[in-house]
């Protein structure tokens, strides 16, 4: 299974550790999910754009800390490496937010279709809850040798994905986790991924998009945790 490596791990209130995001190599394809604001600057300093000919990126929801430097990444891409990007968004509104910001539609390909492959590798997107008034999606990965869900920003997990890693088809999930519930919800508590999974699966649940320092108190309670690569 394609390594997945996380540029960031924090969330939006959080920037000391980065946006959350996470990107794997594939047939010297990058893949990107997520373009919050701290992105570009990694990718940058990784040259992780200039070395790779095909880029594709996957966005969860349209919130600043998930798309802010989107624009950036586009317009570097389209007009001093003179490549294309490819992004996947099942809403149209994600092109009219480029537009007020400037983008040309000819500097990217915009798909939303919810089922597609990038190479060998198929994607579902799934309908998740955040918040109400903007569509978010996890993201089903069916690798060739294995399948993992990446969350993105969701307060629940969907019944498929649940199944799916209870029964050993899903072998990683990447999950927005908070440590405390609250009235609320618009990201997924500490307690409620207890309370769906036994501990002897939870090492293979790995936690991201922090607010706060919780990480001990995870290991404690048998989860996994994103580590971000250095750059």
């Amino acid at each position: 299974m394609e390594r997945i490596r996380f540029l960031g791990c924090g969330s939006a209130f959080n920037p000391l550790l980065g946006n959350t995001s996470a990107y794997f190599i594939m047939e010297d394809s990058l893949v990107l999910i997520d373009a919050g604001e701290t992105v570009f600057s990694k990718l940058y300093k990784m040259k992780l754009l200039e070395s790779c000919p095909e880029i594709f990126i996957i966005i969860t929801h349209t919130h600043s800390d998930h798309v802010g430097s989107l624009p950036s990444i586009i317009s570097y891409t389209y007009y001093v490496l003179g490549k294309r990007v490819n992004i996947f968004y099942p809403e149209k509104s994600l092109a009219v937010l480029l537009d007020m910001m400037g983008i040309v539609r000819e500097a990217y390909v915009l798909s939303v279709d919810r089922d597609f492959c990038i190479g060998s590798v198929a994607v579902h997107a799934l309908s998740v809850k955040h918040e109400e008034n903007i569509g978010c999606y996890g993201y089903l990965l069916e690798f060739p040798d294995a399948k993992i869900y990446y969350s993105g920003d969701s307060y629940e997990i969907p019944d498929r994905v649940i199944k799916g890693f209870l029964a050993g088809e899903i072998k990683k999930i990447y999950q927005d986790t908070t440590e405390y519930e609250t009235e609320r919800l618009s990201h997924c508590p500490l307690s409620m991924l207890e309370s769906l999974f036994p501990v002897q699966m939870r090492k293979n649940i790995y936690c991201m998009h922090f607010s706060n320092d919780f990480m001990k108190k995870l290991e404690e309670k048998g989860f996994n945790y994103v580590k971000v690569e250095e750059t």
